[in-house]
């Protein structure tokens, strides 16, 4: 049992809540996620489902994962199947997951049929424009439909005719008689049903009507025993209508309640379900799970965590107004966490040739690298020293800027986990460029075994010959340029989608990885020592090993 005077809100949502259980007004707190399976989840969803589950598992409740598939033209069962997987990556596990079209349906029916033999619906034979045209505007009112106040019998007998399939496609609606006046034009005799003989990808050919959104949702959160139905801010306008069905087409002793909160805005970042698809189809990017997406799915193969996201999510807050963050926000609480979890490798991604004059040929020692320095107890694994290694070219200049404490022409610095080493001249080739640099290493200096006395002030990363092999990196830039800070807003303007497009935002380029990596499984996490942190992609072989670039050591943002 939950304490109820021990919990502290921490919203106006969760303000409510308790005051609803400590008056009696509700007995518990069940929330659902109700996707339309017509699309992979993205951030913003994310943030829909940790408000869900956070905030019935703070009172003792649970969440229901239902899948609000009343429009079969556009859904899809593979998407059904990718959401069990991405709450299973947020952490979350539903009590149950539900397809309405399965459960509800007939029960839907049902409480339609009641709320024509009570005067609350009615059949009509006006089409949807005709309709729409009545509508009225915001400051005009709507028209009554002729067929508004037909005998109750009458639009019975032709709602069963049309579940029975006895009328062609969008012949005959089934409407709420509700107000063709009301300020709220949603309110204005909203349609309840209308013919469609699609084909479900659950129900088959079973129904060839299908009840509309704003009558079903309320239903279905009325049938599965929620009490608080969260959503974002978007969906304020349709609480009235959610409300009167409640009011006239459920009974029972805690109808639930429709509550709003802020969507979430990042800049600079598409998430359009429409426009995502576009790129899909038309081969633009790799697929749903293309690491610059932010479905879930794009951001788990990125490398992002789930604990970053859900970090960024719960430091937003739920509020009821609107506001924008910049991507670098939600960056900062992934890097703070891949900081915690991920495993230190030793990569070369622009590599330069060093010869270790004086360290004998064919011997080589083992260098000690601990996988995360930020827990005392994480395990180490081995790297490996030999005459012939590959630095950085950045780590070695022949003109260098002030304080540059890496690598020049007398000079030294310490290998990670090795010996420090002095570059005592340069090798060309015949066009000019470097081939090689000709260095010895100090005896006697090894990482926890210096008692030369001998300071350096650089400690740079590197890969020794035998000790790597070839790794492919992908590099990423934002998937859209950054003058559109609101992508959709210019895509729905009318601005193309290949004028939006950052060019070459994947660029893919060979590396030198430490063989430890060769250990590594798809989605593993690592921050390659000095240069970023990146994940093993999916697409990886044998032959092949692919790195995604997930994000880099450190950003300006501030918490």
């Amino acid at each position: 049992m939950i304490d109820l005077d021990k919990i502290e809100p921490s919203n106006f949502i969760e303000e409510e809540i308790l005051s609803d259980l400590k008056s009696g007004v509700n007995k518990e707190v069940v929330t659902r996620c109700p996707p339309e399976p017509s699309g992979y989840w993205h951030i913003g969803h994310c943030k829909a489902w940790t408000i869900d589950f956070e905030t019935a598992l703070k009172f003792g409740g649970y969440t229901y994962l239902r899948m609000d598939d009343t429009n079969p033209s556009r859904e899809q069962g593979e998407f059904a199947d990718s959401y069990l997987e991405d709450l299973k990556w947020l952490g979350y596990t539903p009590k149950k997951m539900i397809f309405a079209s399965e459960a509800y349906f007939d029960k839907i029916y049902e409480i339609a049929e009641k709320m024509i033999e009570k005067g609350y619906a009615y059949v009509d034979e006006l089409s949807q424009e005709e309709q729409l045209a009545m509508k009225g505007t915001l400051t005009e009112p709507g028209k009554n439909s002729p067929f508004r106040d037909r005998p109750k019998e009458e639009s019975l007998r032709l709602f069963r005719e049309m579940k029975a399939g006895k009328h062609p496609d969008g012949s005959l609606t089934l409407r709420a008689k509700i107000d063709m006046a009301h300020p709220n034009i949603l309110m204005r005799d909203p349609i309840m049903y209308k013919i469609s003989r699609e084909h479900h990808y659950k129900t088959g050919d079973k129904w060839c009507i299908y009840p509309i959104y704003d009558f079903a949702h309320p239903m279905e959160d009325a049938l599965e025993g929620v009490t608080y139905s969260l959503c974002d801010i978007t969906f304020r306008v349709h609480r009235e209508v959610y409300e009167w069905f409640i009011s006239h087409g459920w009974e029972g002793e805690y109808p639930p309640k429709q509550r709003e909160f802020a969507t979430l805005n990042l800049e600079n970042v598409l998430l359009g379900k429409r426009y995502l698809k576009q790129l899909v189809n038309e081969g633009k990017v790799m697929g749903w799970d293309d690491p610059r997406f932010m479905t879930i799915i794009g951001m788990k193969r990125r490398g992002y965590t789930a604990e970053g996201v859900k970090n960024f999510i719960k430091s937003c807050g739920v509020v009821a107004s609107e506001s924008t963050l910049p991507l670098s926000a939600l960056e900062y609480y992934i890097r703070e966490d891949l900081n915690k979890v991920a495993t230190r490798a030793m990569v070369v991604l622009d590599p330069l040739k060093i010869v270790i004059e004086n360290y004998p040929e064919g011997k080589s020692e083992s260098v000690d690298i601990q996988n995360n320095p930020n827990d005392e107890n994480s395990p180490h694994h081995e790297g490996l020293f030999e005459r012939e290694i590959y630095i950085e070219k950045e780590d070695f200049a022949i003109d260098p800027p002030p304080k540059y404490n890496r690598l020049v022409v007398g000079g030294m610095v310490r290998l990670k986990g090795a010996y420090i080493i002095k570059c005592n001249d340069v090798v060309y080739k015949d066009n000019g460029e470097i081939d090689y640099l000709k260095c010895e290493y100090i005896d006697g200096t090894k990482s926890g075994q210096d008692n030369s006395g001998i300071k350096v002030k650089g400690t740079i990363h590197f890969v020794s010959k035998n000790g790597c092999f070839n790794c492919t990196i992908r590099h990423f830039k934002n998937l859209t340029k950054a003058e559109y800070v609101w992508p959709s807003k210019a895509l729905a303007q009318g601005v193309s989608i290949d004028e939006i497009l950052e060019p070459d935002s994947m660029v893919e380029t060979s590396a030198l990885a430490e063989n430890y990596l060769k250990t590594a499984q798809p989605y593993d996490k690592f921050q390659f020592m000095r240069k970023g942190y990146f994940t093993l992609d999916k697409d990886s072989t044998e032959d092949n090993y692919i790195f995604n670039y997930t994000i880099s050591l450190k950003d300006s943002f501030k918490k």
